[in-house]
């Protein structure tokens, strides 16, 4: 990726989205725009600027809301989300001639990401805190993995048909 200032003011300005939409939605445990927005970053542009967006929305919105070891866990798992965003970057560019398949495939994945970000939290606590019981800890927090992933489902069917209407991406495919 090579940088210019258009790409990092996109990448300021997609953070600062995602971190309007995180403390915008404190009130709902787990639902926060900021997958949604990594992932279709990844699957436009590539991992980089998903990676990007990602570590920065959750350092600045971490700043507000509280700092800790999670701040890592977290971006480690946002970076592993890109990484799958990454594989199905092939069957993205082909949307347009599978229509249905993407209104039903990237809604369903984008809700998967929220169970896989739950779950590689959870390693990072469990490893980090000896004695915990994996399962017994992740179960536990299940149900905040569901609403983590019924948001991206939201998000991904509220979002992407605007944020493509915007097509922001013009400026920086030259």
């Amino acid at each position: 990726m090579k940088i210019s200032t258009q790409k990092i003011a996109f990448i300021a300005m997609m953070s600062a989205f995602c971190v309007i939409g995180r403390l915008g939605m404190l009130a709902f445990p787990n639902v926060q725009p900021i997958t949604v927005v990594v992932i279709w970053m990844t699957l436009e542009l590539g991992w980089g600027y998903g990676a990007s967006i990602s570590i920065l929305s959750i350092l600045i919105s971490n700043l507000l809301i509280s700092m800790g070891p999670w701040t890592l866990y977290q971006m480690v798992s946002f970076a592993l989300v890109c990484v799958c965003a990454l594989l199905l970057r092939p069957l993205w560019r082909k949307r347009k001639q599978f229509p249905r398949l993407a209104w039903i495939l990237f809604p369903i994945f984008a809700g998967l990401m929220g169970y896989l970000y739950g779950f590689i939290i959870s390693l990072f606590w469990v490893f980090s805190m000896p004695g915990l019981n994996f399962w017994i800890y992740y179960l536990n927090g299940v149900l905040f993995d569901t609403y983590h992933a019924i948001g991206n489902v939201v998000f991904w069917i509220l979002l992407i048909p605007l944020f493509e209407k915007l097509n922001p991406f013009k400026m920086l495919q030259k």
